[in-house]
């Protein structure tokens, strides 16, 4: 049986400039959700470790964007609150919870689903959707969110680039001719 975090190292998603710098973030989200991770391969024993990783993040990104999307209200109320009473640099300081883990399971997923080699313009679609749930929370434009949640998904395909085994002789030839 193969831990949660174990399998998250395997295929390297600390290259992730958030999840390294969340790093804590990640071991209790992998320490609450390890159970489940143990539970989907005794499950699904055929199933590789990286396609049940697929299954358990795009369930946690789907639970982490509907309590954001439910609770958008009482977030930004909160949000301008501190805004409004404190000095900048100490209202930077509270944390969002629920819109940190948001994030963080957003990478790790998107990049799962490089490193499976999945669809771009399926990834580009919820790293669109997540980033217009939160732009507005974070002061950011849902552009800039969306093209940082997609460099996810591209180290992630870079791996699986960097995994796939060599094409035959007629493959490549026919992906030279066609490409």
């Amino acid at each position: 049986m193969i831990e949660l975090r174990e399998a998250l190292n395997s295929i390297r998603v600390n290259q992730i400039h958030l999840v390294d710098a969340q790093s804590e973030a990640l071991d209790n989200l992998c320490e609450r959700e390890n159970l489940l991770y143990a539970t989907a391969q005794e499950n699904k024993p055929g199933s590789s470790p990286t396609h049940l990783l697929l299954g358990l993040f795009t369930k946690l990104n789907i639970e982490a964007l509907s309590s954001v999307e439910s609770h958008i209200e009482q977030i930004s109320e909160m949000k301008s609150v501190f805004d409004q009473q404190l000095e900048k640099k100490h209202a930077k300081a509270f944390r969002i919870p629920v819109l940190e883990e948001l994030q963080l399971v957003t990478h790790i997923w998107l990049y799962i689903q490089g490193y499976l080699g999945m669809d771009y313009s399926l990834a580009n679609d919820h790293a669109t959707q997540t980033s217009n749930a939160i732009s507005g929370l974070l002061d950011q434009s849902a552009d800039a969110l969306r093209t940082d949640f997609n460099q996810s998904y591209y180290l992630g395909f870079r791996e699986f680039e960097a995994n796939k085994p060599p094409s035959s002789g007629w493959k490549r030839w026919f992906e030279k001719w066609f490409n």
